[in-house]
C-alpha cells in the first residue's frame, strides 16, 4: 500500500453535473476502454427554444376591446376559445371510395360520349350556327301519338294503350282500313304520253311469204269451187307464143298466122290491163304529199327529238340547199342561224325524221367540198346536243342572219334555246384547248 501514492488533493475537481452533490466522484482508472464519457454526453438536456411568433394564430384582442367601445355588443361573436375541440373518431364505411371512383368513371364515360356524338354530330353538319342564333331555337319534341296511328288506337299515349292491353280498331264503320280494295283510275306518267296504244307485232319475211301464199291458195281454190258450181264462167285459156302448139294445135295447123296474131293481141291486152291496174292504183301528187304528211304525224306521235349542229362555214350554195331542202321535206321544225364566228342549226322532230336528217349532217354532205372554189378545208359539222322533248318549241323551219354574239344570243332567247349558243362556244374553247 506504500507504493501508491496519495491523490493530489490540489488538482481541479472534475466537473460533475449529477444532483447528489454529497457523492464523490469515484476513482477510475482513465484511458483505453476505461475513458470517461463526457458529461454532455451523458444525458439529453432540454436547451430553451424561442416560440414560433405568429401573430395570425393570436387567439386574444390585445388592442380591440368591443365592450369599451360598445357595451351593448353580444360578447360571445367577440369572444375566441383558446382551448382545442376534441372531435370524434369517425371511419368511412366500407366501399365508399371504390363507389366514388365509378361514379367518377361513369361520368368520364359520359362526357366520352358526349364528345363523340357531338364530334360525328359536327361533321354531319348537324351543329346549330352560332351566327344565327339558331342555339335559341326553341325544339319541337314529339307528340304523344303520331298522327297516322291515332285512327288505330283508342287512347292518347302509347304508353296506356300497350299497358291496358287494348286492340286496334280495324273492324267498325269509322276504321281507315277495310276488306275493300280500291283501285285508283291508272295516269299515264309524262314520258308515257306519246307511247302508242298499241303493242303490234310485225311477221319476218318468211312467215309473211307463207301468209300471201295460203291466201292466194285459198282464193285460187274459192274460185275453182265457183267454176264448179257454174256461178262463173270459165276464164278463157291463157295462150302464149311459148304454149301455142299445145293448146290450139287443130287451129294452128289450119290457120297458124291468124293464131300467131289472136296469140299476140291476148298478150298485148293483158299487158295493158296490168298497166291500167298499176296506173289505177298509183296515187296522185296530192295524195302523195297527204300520204307522207299522216307519216311524218305517225312519227310525231311517237315521240319529239331533237339535235343541235354547228357547222363552222355555211358560204357555199349547194351546203346550205341541202340543209335547207331536206328539213322542209321531213316537215322539221327549227332554225338555221348564220352568223360570222359560226353557224348553229336546231331540228325538231319525229325519230325517223332526225336519225335521216344526222345521216345527211354528219355522213352524206362533205363539208370540205366546194364547188364554188372556196377554201373549205377547216370547214366541218359537230353535234352539240341531241335528245328528247317534252313539248316542240319551234312552230316552223326558217333560216335567220345575225350579226355577232349578241345578235344571235337574243334571237335565240325568245324560244328558250340561249344555252345552245353558250354550249357551242363552250365546245369551240375546248377544241382550242385540245390544239
Amino acid at each position: 500500500m506504500s507504493s501508491w501514492k496519495k491523490p493530489n488533493q490540489s488538482r481541479k475537481r472534475r466537473l460533475d453535473i449529477s444532483d447528489d452533490e454529497d457523492e464523490k466522484p469515484s476513482k477510475l482508472q482513465s484511458g483505453g476502454l476505461n475513458t470517461d464519457i463526457h458529461p454532455l454526453l451523458r444525458e439529453v438536456v432540454q436547451l430553451p427554444s424561442a416560440k414560433n411568433h405568429n401573430p395570425l394564430k393570436q387567439n386574444t384582442r390585445s388592442i380591440f376591446d368591443a365592450t369599451s367601445l360598445n357595451p351593448y355588443l353580444d360578447q360571445s361573436s367577440f369572444a375566441f376559445s383558446s382551448s382545442h375541440k376534441a372531435r370524434p373518431l369517425n371511419l368511412n364505411p366500407k366501399g365508399k371510395f371504390i363507389a366514388q371512383g365509378e361514379e367518377l368513371r361513369t361520368k368520364q364515360e359520359e362526357l366520352r360520349r358526349l364528345d363523340a356524338k357531338r364530334a360525328e354530330t359536327e361533321a354531319q353538319g348537324l351543329l346549330p350556327d352560332e351566327n344565327t342564333r339558331e342555339v335559341l331555337y326553341k325544339p319541337h319534341f314529339p307528340p304523344l301519338i303520331e298522327w297516322w296511328d291515332r285512327p288505330y288506337l283508342e287512347t292518347r299515349l302509347y304508353d296506356e294503350f300497350f299497358d291496358k292491353k287494348k286492340k286496334y280498331v280495324l273492324d267498325s264503320e269509322d276504321a281507315p282500313v277495310s276488306i275493300y280494295i280500291q283501285h285508283p283510275v291508272p295516269i299515264k306518267a309524262p314520258w308515257e304520253k306519246h307511247s302508242s296504244e298499241d303493242n303490234t307485232m310485225y311477221l319476218t319475211k318468211k312467215e309473211m311469204k307463207r301468209k300471201r301464199r295460203n291466201e292466194r291458195q285459198a282464193k285460187h281454190k274459192e274460185k275453182q269451187d265457183r267454176i264448179k258450181l257454174g256461178l262463173d264462167p270459165p276464164p278463157p285459156p291463157k295462150v302464149k307464143l311459148s304454149n301455142l302448139m299445145n293448146v290450139l294445135t287443130n287451129e294452128a295447123i289450119k290457120d297458124p298466122t291468124g293464131v300467131e296474131m289472136k296469140v299476140r293481141k291476148e298478150v298485148e291486152d293483158r299487158i295493158q290491163k296490168h298497166l291500167k291496174a298499176n296506173e289505177d292504183r298509183k296515187l296522185t301528187q296530192e295524195e302523195k304529199q297527204e300520204k307522207v304528211k299522216k307519216q311524218h304525224e305517225k312519227d310525231m306521235d311517237k315521240g319529239y327529238f331533237t339535235t343541235v349542229y354547228r357547222v363552222e362555214n355555211l358560204e357555199d350554195p349547194q351546203h346550205f340547199f341541202k340543209v335547207d331542202i331536206n328539213a322542209k321535206q321531213l316537215d322539221l321544225l327549227g332554225i338555221v342561224l348564220k352568223n360570222p364566228r359560226f353557224n348553229l342549226i336546231i331540228v325538231e322532230g319525229g325519230a325517223k325524221g332526225i336519225k335521216f336528217y344526222r345521216k345527211l349532217m354528219t355522213q352524206r354532205i362533205k363539208w370540205t367540198e366546194s364547188n364554188a372554189g372556196a377554201d373549205l378545208s377547216a370547214n366541218k359539222c359537230t353535234v352539240i346536243w341531241e335528245g328528247q322533248l317534252k313539248d316542240l318549241l319551234f312552230r316552223k323551219w326558217s333560216p335567220m342572219y345575225t350579226r355577232d354574239d349578241e345578235e344571235a344570243y337574243k334571237v335565240l332567247s325568245k324560244f328558250g334555246h340561249e344555252n345552245y349558243w353558250r354550249e357551242a362556244c363552250a365546245s369551240d374553247e375546248q377544241n382550242q384547248t385540245r390544239i
